[in-house]
């Protein structure tokens, strides 16, 4: 599985233009040189205006049907899951507005502890998002979200609570870029800007 799984980032990380890693791939990539745990999906995130493009060669890839896990407004995904054997993708789509990168949070498919998940908002990621130079994943050179927008993604969801609570992996995973990164800005300080789809004042990071 590992191997098929690395396989396939290979042949992510040679699409034109190269497509951006997350989760917790690109996590291993940044923070170990290579694949230190199982990973049941592989995690890809690109801007709205790339979507036809990034489908279209992902259908190539074996990845044609989509399912929508999570909606940036009506009928508009920001987060798709699809399958190709037994392997797994997630698609982040990021809005951006002028030079803002903006992961808006408008319904999610699934429920957390029996409710229905906690949506209605947008996080405002970094500007440096897509410029992270090249890490290498297992002799694979791969192109990771930066370590401030990995660790600034986690954070805010979990603030709102929409994925459900942080397990310990991932608490230990943010602390340790926390440390290799940014180890003189508070938690608080780390968090995203935030503010409600409907509109409304933009909550800065304290």
């Amino acid at each position: 599985m590992r191997q098929r799984q690395l396989d396939l980032i290979a042949k992510l990380a040679a699409l034109d233009p190269p497509i951006a890693f997350m989760g917790g791939f690109a996590e291993d990539a940044l923070l170990a040189g290579g694949i230190t745990r199982e990973h049941e999906d592989i995690d890809v995130i690109f801007p709205r205006d790339q979507q036809k493009l990034r489908l279209a060669q992902l259908a190539e890839l074996g990845f044609r049907d989509w399912e929508t896990w999570g909606e940036a407004a009506p009928g508009v995904p920001f987060y798709l899951f699809g399958q190709s054997g037994d392997l797994n993708l997630d698609l982040g789509i990021v809005d951006q507005a002028g030079a803002e990168n903006w992961m808006r949070v408008h319904r999610l498919s699934f429920t957390v502890g029996g409710e229905e998940a906690p949506a209605g908002y947008q996080l405002r990621l970094p500007d440096d998002l897509f410029e992270q130079p090249l890490a290498e994943l297992d002799g694979v050179a791969i192109k990771p979200i930066s370590p401030l927008a990995l660790y600034q993604m986690r954070a805010g969801v979990a603030e709102r609570g929409s994925f459900g609570p942080l397990s310990e992996r991932q608490r230990a995973t943010m602390a340790e870029l926390r440390q290799r990164f940014f180890p003189d800005r508070s938690e608080a300080e780390l968090l995203p800007a935030t503010k409600p789809l409907t509109g409304g004042p933009t909550r800065n990071a304290t």
